[in-house]
């Protein structure tokens, strides 16, 4: 059967989305826990978002876009001011403190990922430096690794009525 240059479009951008993917399950996991709804699992609604949201256009070709991709999704209010810098000892993550600024709490805990795309791996930590620390270093060597790191941060506050963790959508701080 002949596929129409649409179908093969769509199909080209799923197996791309799961491509990106690779090296990301426990980020994706943890990052749309709250996305993941009876069958739904945390996986498949970052499928979802990635391929409605991640692509940047150039006439025919397409690619994810890393500055539109998220490593995780919710309603707690983000970081402000974030900034990613690679150091000797890793990435040093930083942020102005905005507790008491809608949802977000001094004690809310920071989600920070650095990604190579390139060579499907991701390096993260789950639970950070609260957000009144201004601050988190992400302790990685390098090496001789090869491609881009792009880095995320998020933050994450634990709902005790529903003991669950509420998220901030992920903010993209470029590569390090």
């Amino acid at each position: 059967m002949k596929k129409s240059p649409i179908n093969e479009r769509s199909q080209g951008m799923f197996s791309a989305v799961h491509d990106y993917l690779k090296g990301l399950t426990q980020v994706i996991r943890f990052g749309f826990q709250g996305e993941a709804n009876g069958a739904r699992h945390a996986y498949h609604a970052c499928v979802s978002f990635t391929r409605m949201n991640c692509f940047s256009l150039t006439g025919q070709e397409y690619q994810i876009d890393p500055a539109l991709f998220k490593i995780s999704r919710g309603t707690l209010m983000g970081p402000e001011n974030p900034k990613a810098e690679r150091t000797s000892e890793g990435v040093m993550f930083t942020w102005k403190d905005n507790s008491w600024t809608s949802s977000a709490k001094p004690q809310d805990i920071a989600f920070l990922v650095i990604h190579n795309p390139k060579q499907k791996i991701a390096y993260c930590e789950e639970m950070g430096s609260t957000r009144s620390q201004e601050e988190h270093l992400l302790s990685y060597k390098f090496g001789n690794s090869g491609g881009e790191w792009h880095a995320y941060l998020a933050f994450s506050q634990e709902n005790p009525r529903a003991k669950k963790l509420i998220l901030s959508d992920s903010v993209y701080l470029g590569i390090v």
